[in-house]
């Protein structure tokens, strides 16, 4: 925007045609594919519906396989124009989140016949315009067969969208859902695992939901988890009802990585825990966040740290 002075103040919005972005955009793809042709980097870059339109026609990304457009300025138009591109088609990790994506958008990808990126295994939505309404379309879609994990956090999941991920038929190899700060709460989940997808779940992050103690507790009765290795259940209303459900849980014996902290049970629930004799796989437990920047806070994930007062639980090398 040019500012003309001398008496009075005249603003020029134009903005710059197709043909003169292109040789920026084509730059800027090119700069990302130079250490890895098949990995391009363009977070942050204030990319709207023109620079997508030349990105995705352009001859560059024809072997692209990871492509970031996280924090941009993509909007439902941006949105189709990468959905339908032919120079994408073997794109397999698609990153929009923090963008300008509603519902609009993608209720129409998940109904498109045009869409061409059927071999996309990782996509992330998180931090857009979205809500139920068409985050129950996507999981319905056959658009979206190949996927194996899904980030639709920091939006508008509720109950509904859980319900669609249970009875889903269309994600056949979904492993890993993201489903942080959504509004899930204990019956949401209970239609969540009750279907067929709870078998192939390897990882779960429901941070800052509604479960409370009885979602807990059907999480940790449920028999299809068995797969599971990462849980994330961190702010969630959960007391010591809840932490003992998991703590005495013989069907989240799988569990390598478990995350429990910002939660309401007290030192007894967290003994439940920490002192499991199920939950034997676990490497990572934490049961209190913040214990980096709060030395009075306890992580479990740490021995060392559970009471520092005595000299045999402290390991130096650590």
């Amino acid at each position: 925007m040019g500012i003309i002075r001398g008496g009075g103040a005249e603003y020029d919005d134009s903005k710059p045609t197709l043909e003169e972005l292109s040789p920026k955009v084509e730059q800027a793809i090119s700069n990302g594919l130079e250490s890895n042709s098949t990995i391009l980097k363009l977070a942050g870059k204030y990319y709207s519906t023109d620079e997508i339109t030349l990105l995705a026609g352009s001859k560059q990304v024809n072997q692209v396989r990871v492509l970031d457009l996280g924090d941009n300025q993509i909007g439902d138009e941006a949105l189709k124009i990468l959905s339908e591109s032919n120079q994408l088609s073997n794109l397999e990790e698609l990153k929009l989140g923090i963008n300008f994506i509603t519902d609009k958008g993608v209720k129409e990808w998940a109904a498109s016949l045009s869409a061409t990126l059927g071999s996309i295994k990782t996509l992330i939505l998180s931090d857009n315009k979205l809500t139920d309404d068409s985050l129950v379309d996507l999981v319905k879609s056959s658009n979206f067969s190949q996927l194996e994990s899904l980030d639709i956090g920091w939006m508008e999941a509720g109950n509904k969208t859980a319900e669609a991920l249970g009875s889903s038929e269309t994600l056949p190899r979904l492993k890993k859902i993201d489903l942080e700060r959504s509004y899930i709460d204990a019956e949401g989940i209970t239609l969540l695992l009750k279907g067929k997808i709870s078998k192939n779940l390897e990882e779960l992050s429901l941070v800052a939901n509604k479960l409370g103690d009885q979602g807990a507790k059907v999480i940790a009765d449920t028999a299809n988890l068995k797969n599971l290795k990462v849980l994330n259940l961190s702010q969630n209303m959960i007391g010591d009802e809840g932490a003992e459900a998991i703590g005495c849980s013989t069907h989240l014996c799988g569990l390598t990585h478990l995350y429990i902290g910002r939660n309401s049970f007290s030192p007894k629930g967290a003994e439940a825990i920490h002192q499991t004799k199920t939950l034997t796989q676990l490497k990572t437990l934490v049961l209190q966040e913040g214990v980096e920047t709060t030395p009075d806070l306890v992580n479990y994930s740490r021995p060392e740290l559970l009471r520092p007062d005595n000299p045999d639980l402290v390991n130096p090398e650590v």
